[in-house]
């Protein structure tokens, strides 16, 4: 199991939790991830049980984009904020999430109908937590730059502390990022992780594709999240990819991969980064 995430060895309050040349500060601090977001979130929504509590208990449908808002400011909260910050961040998470239980309408997959859905139920929680995990470290490598096994393997040392918040038991938290990646893939090809009806239904809220005006806006950023998507995941939600597209997506990438290293920093990098480094006085790789 993960033992050694990269924390910083002061204690205080306002001190920061993560040291500035970790993993998850050098990933986490790119605005451009910000734009494969919504592949994460359709990452998450493709278990059936994540799909139907966000059903019935998020207010997705109402107002998607706050929701959308306010899950980005926690996770960039819990990556960049000081030890009282992180808690704060943890307790909201918790607070939102005590209510979203109930037990599942429709048998799909490996699951029956009745079965128990719970946010804190440690194999629902690990699924979302592989899906920020791979989320980040994969479109940090498409939009970014390619990252060594071993600065993989960081990322999920830190991001352990996150499934810990998260009640996730250590032990079923992966060693290595090909660990993370051979779970998720395992998963989806038993039904574990399986498109329900919900998750279809939600997508469009997720997707912004139902907010009129906004939608057709959108639609790029849409398309290249479908594309981003595994083959299985996005077959299951009705998407189709021609070739055009899929190869106009991998030109966008290679173009980032390029030209990111020439934007200012207050241009590149999130806010969240940016104050905390200032705070820290230091920098990272």
């Amino acid at each position: 199991m993960v033992t050694h995430p990269q924390l910083s060895t002061n204690t205080q309050d306002d001190d920061y939790l993560f040291v500035p040349d970790s993993a998850i500060w050098q990933v986490n601090r790119e605005r451009v991830l910000l734009l494969t977001g919504t592949r994460v979130l359709l990452m998450q929504l493709a278990h059936p049980m994540v799909a139907e509590a966000v059903y019935h208990h998020s207010y997705v449908f109402k107002n998607p984009v706050k929701r959308l808002h306010r899950t980005l400011t926690l996770t960039l909260a819990m990556v960049f904020g000081t030890r009282s910050q992180v808690q704060e961040a943890v307790s909201a998470i918790e607070a939102a999430h005590r209510p979203a239980t109930g037990q599942l309408e429709q048998g799909i997959g490996i699951y029956d109908a009745g079965a128990s859905y719970n946010p804190r139920n440690p194999k629902q929680a690990l699924w979302v937590w592989a899906t920020l995990v791979e989320g980040a470290i994969s479109g940090y490598e498409r939009l970014v730059a390619p990252l060594s096994d071993n600065r993989k393997d960081d990322f999920v040392a830190d991001s352990a502390l996150v499934g810990d918040w998260m009640g996730i038991p250590a032990r079923y938290i992966p060693d290595s990022y090909a660990q993370v990646t051979d779970y998720m893939e395992t998963a989806i090809a038993q039904e574990q992780v399986i498109v329900s009806e919900k998750a279809r239904k939600i997508a469009p809220f997720v997707t912004a594709q139902s907010i009129p005006i906004v939608n057709w806006l959108s639609y790029p950023v849409h398309r290249f999240n479908m594309a981003l998507l595994p083959d299985a995941i996005r077959t299951q939600y009705g998407y189709a990819m021609s070739d055009w597209e899929l190869n106009l997506v991998e030109r966008c990438c290679a173009l980032s991969r390029r030209g990111l290293p020439y934007l200012p920093d207050i241009i590149r990098y999130a806010p969240e980064y940016r104050r905390a480094r200032h705070s820290t006085h230091a920098s990272v790789l």
